[in-house]
């Protein structure tokens, strides 16, 4: 479609359309896309604008927030009427829909005055997508707290208040989750005091060390991958953009939330190389470009890829063929090969698209590289992150271990 010649009719017809493709249900698309859409609609009737246009729809919002603020409508309200806005934006410039869950943080309903204060702060600080997600949840769980206690401004809030508040955090939360949240909270009140806000002064009291569990997670083993390789029917579009997608995370242990963001341009195949400026720690990295992967990559690009203006390498191949929305889409595909392949899954095995991450990272370490090159190659801001991928080298630890075979055990008594 010409996306600067489609109308708001026909964008919700093509919106809908792919939800039907994507396998919802009727039901859920009636109520969460056709019913709300109407309203969207109407506003564009009403203002005699006929083709879509992502700034009418900010507009409609706005208003829809004004109204919300003089007290004409509910909280419910205004929040259909911003995703499904987000909806129609996202689908006009991508092509595609995301299938996401409620953000966790949108339980915490919060006063116009803390909302406006919330979105202030996610703006200004640019996080990425899920980054964004998990610091609203933190802000918005920080300020739902004082609101119920009675504190319209943070202006009435004390430092004998916040800690009141770390207290009870603590003892509801998970010493993982205390960590992030003392983290964004620490964003948080360095915004308030560079943008000169009244809040208490509080940023060292976030800045006291938490100690995160680093769970030891499975990763997707060689046999694993061979098969999931394997199954790809690389006589397909689809085939040979998957197979390219699933080696690069295999060889370069790229998240997916990089890849979707890798660029043409991003690849010099002279020095057979990749740089990329990481989605999560904004790190600019450059890795090598694994033979395997470029092969695939080659033929994606010569057999396979769409031509036409975009910049990112990895494409739809439905229409409209434009970039990859979502690094939920990569997720889903691996698991479907996952499955096609006969490979059983279990709940946070660790054998999803991120665990050719660690996969690597093992690989890595059995070779005898040290954790400071693996952070190295994965990117990782500091060594303490890489630390996670020590477990995975189990038959190293095992060597590590002392071995009391022969040596006679005595009781000694103490007095």
């Amino acid at each position: 479609m010409d996306a600067n010649n489609v109308t708001i009719n026909e964008l919700i017809t093509q919106m809908i359309n792919e939800a039907r493709r994507l396998g919802f249900s009727e039901t859920t698309i009636w109520r969460n896309w056709v019913h709300k859409a109407g309203m969207v609609t109407r506003y564009y009737r009403d203002h005699g604008v006929c083709l879509y246009d992502p700034a009418v729809t900010d507009a409609f919002v706005q208003e829809t927030r004004q109204r919300y603020d003089a007290g004409a409508i509910s909280k419910s309200h205004l929040k259909q009427i911003r995703q499904i806005a987000g909806r129609l934006n996202e689908f006009y410039v991508t092509g595609t829909l995301r299938i996401d869950t409620t953000m966790r943080g949108t339980r915490y309903e919060l006063s116009s005055h803390y909302e406006h204060l919330v979105d202030l702060f996610i703006t200004h600080q640019g996080y990425g997508k899920n980054t964004r997600d998990d610091a609203e949840w933190a802000v918005r769980k920080y300020l739902s707290y004082f609101e119920k206690k009675g504190h319209e401004t943070l202006s009435t809030v004390t430092m004998d208040d916040v800690q009141r508040f770390i207290f009870q955090v603590a003892a509801e939360v998970k010493t993982s989750t205390l960590y992030d949240l003392f983290l964004y909270l620490r964003h948080f009140h360095t915004f308030l005091k560079e943008t000169d806000m009244s809040a208490p002064e509080c940023t060292e009291l976030f800045s006291h060390k938490v100690y995160r569990e680093m769970p030891i997670q499975g990763h997707v083993t060689d046999e694993e991958l061979e098969l999931i390789l394997n199954i790809i029917d690389t006589s397909t579009e689809v085939g040979k953009r998957n197979r390219a997608i699933i080696l690069l995370g295999a060889t370069a242990g790229l998240r997916a939330c990089d890849i979707i963001r890798l660029k043409l341009t991003d690849i010099d195949w002279r020095k057979g190389e990749i740089r990329i400026e990481q989605t999560k720690t904004k790190q600019v990295v450059r890795l090598p470009l694994m033979a395997d992967a470029g092969a695939a990559i080659q033929d994606y690009i010569l057999n396979a890829r769409p031509r036409n203006h975009c910049t990112e390498l990895f494409l739809r191949c439905a229409s409209p063929q434009v970039a990859i929305a979502d690094a939920v889409a990569i997720g889903t595909m691996f698991k479907d090969y996952e499955r096609r392949a006969g490979i059983e899954r279990k709940a946070f095995d660790g054998k999803g698209f991120h665990g050719l991450r660690r996969r690597l990272a093992k690989k890595l370490l059995v070779s005898g590289s040290s954790l400071t090159m693996v952070a190295q190659v994965l990117g990782q801001t500091s060594i303490q992150s890489a630390l996670q991928y020590l477990a995975l080298d189990t038959g190293n630890l095992k060597e590590c271990a002392l071995n009391f075979v022969g040596i006679p055990v005595m009781r000694r008594e103490f007095r």
